[in-house]
This record gives structure tokens, C-alpha cells and sequence, in this order.
């Protein structure tokens, strides 16, 4: 009796450290994605500031508020040859990106013009869900000497939910032939702006005749 005993205490033993070894593989890390969602642990100081490595190409990520006093930012990462250009702007509101794009680029000399698309779903939980089905969209333009590594940058907003910036452009922007003039026309509020790109003049950059906005 007592040896009958012994073996199905051994049985039940090793039933429920299969079912512990079970439950602790179906946590797989590979599948969090850096930076873009909180960190699963709660005994970290900031739980949504996440490390993200970045990579030796071509990237826009949002980078979160690693203490109270940061600001959510938009970085960019742009390359050319062994050059690294790296730069984050406050920006909370095209955050995580979903399309991001080099619409042009051209080097002249020692510099390099680039004009950016990024697009974005509104992520804000202060609207009470009205920009749900929203859009985040801008063009950022930056003139790069890439022998000193300094740039200069435009940023231009071309539809927004949250700052009520509504894109009246008829040709899909990301269709764009790159040697035609670009041409954006948007509205804010009750005020039509048109955003011109010339190709052939990378130089002008963005230029717009009309448009006040800071």
C-alpha cells in the first residue's frame, strides 16, 4: 500500500512541473517590439521607456519619456555611404509610424537633400476617441552636408485629426514620379495652403507662399 502510495505522489510531482515548464514557454520575447509597447515589467522605474537599438539604415521610431520631465520624440535615422545622420524632435502626436518613406533624395556636393513622408493613426487618449480612424501626416525636408554632419531641418504637418489639418491632395503623394513638382494643397480651419517640392531645385526645399503656421 504505502508503495502504491509513493508512486502516485511521484506521478503527481512531475504532472505539475510539466505543467510549470508548459506555461513558462509560452512567454515569447523574441515577439515585443522595442519602443513601441510598454514594458512588461512593473518594477522598472518608467514601465513605458523601452531601449531600442537602432539599425545601420534607414528608420523613424518613436522614442518615449524616459523620465517625467522628456518628452515623446520622433527620431530619424538617415544614411549615406559610412555617414550616420541621428536626430529626434519633440512630437507627440505622429507617434509610431506606420508608413514612413524617402520621397527624394540628392546629393550635391557636400550636400544631401532629403525630403521624408511619414504617416501615422492618431494615438491620443485626451481626444475621448474622436481621432480613432485618424491620421498623422507630414513631410520633413533636411538639408545634410554630410562632410560636416550638421543639418538643417523643415517640418511641415499635411494632415492631422488632432490638430485638425485635413490633406486636400488629389495624386497619391507616395506615387509621386520625382521629377515633376510636388504639390500639396491642405486646409486649417478655413485657410487653403498649397506645398510645392521642386526636384529639379532639391535647394528651395519646401516652399509654400501662403502658409503661417510655426
Amino acid at each position: 500500500m504505502l508503495k502504491h502510495l509513493l508512486i502516485i505522489v511521484v506521478l503527481i510531482t512531475s504532472f505539475a512541473n510539466a505543467q510549470t515548464k508548459t506555461t513558462a514557454k509560452k512567454v515569447d520575447k523574441k515577439k515585443l517590439k522595442a519602443d513601441s509597447i510598454a514594458a512588461a515589467s512593473t518594477k522598472l522605474a518608467n514601465p513605458g521607456y523601452v531601449e531600442v537599438k537602432v539599425p545601420h539604415a534607414f528608420f523613424i521610431y518613436t522614442k518615449r519619456p524616459k523620465t517625467d520631465k522628456d518628452k515623446f520624440q520622433l527620431c530619424y535615422n538617415l544614411v549615406t555611404k559610412d555617414t550616420i545622420l541621428y536626430t529626434c524632435f519633440n512630437d507627440s502626436l505622429c507617434k509610431d509610424p506606420e508608413v514612413t518613406k524617402i520621397l527624394f533624395e540628392q546629393q550635391k556636393g557636400d550636400t544631401n537633400y532629403v525630403l521624408i513622408y511619414v504617416d501615422a493613426f492618431s494615438k491620443s487618449k485626451s481626444d475621448g476617441g474622436v481621432c480613432n480612424a485618424g491620421k498623422e501626416t507630414k513631410l520633413s525636408f533636411v538639408r545634410w552636408n554630410t562632410k560636416t554632419n550638421q543639418a538643417k531641418w523643415k517640418h511641415k504637418s499635411i494632415n492631422s485629426c488632432l490638430k485638425t489639418i485635413t490633406n486636400m491632395t488629389k495624386a497619391p503623394i507616395l506615387d509621386w514620379d520625382k521629377s515633376s513638382i510636388l504639390k500639396i494643397d491642405y486646409h486649417r480651419g478655413s485657410t487653403f495652403y498649397e506645398l510645392n517640392f521642386d526636384p529639379q531645385n532639391p535647394q528651395l526645399g519646401l516652399q509654400t507662399a501662403n502658409d503661417s503656421e510655426k
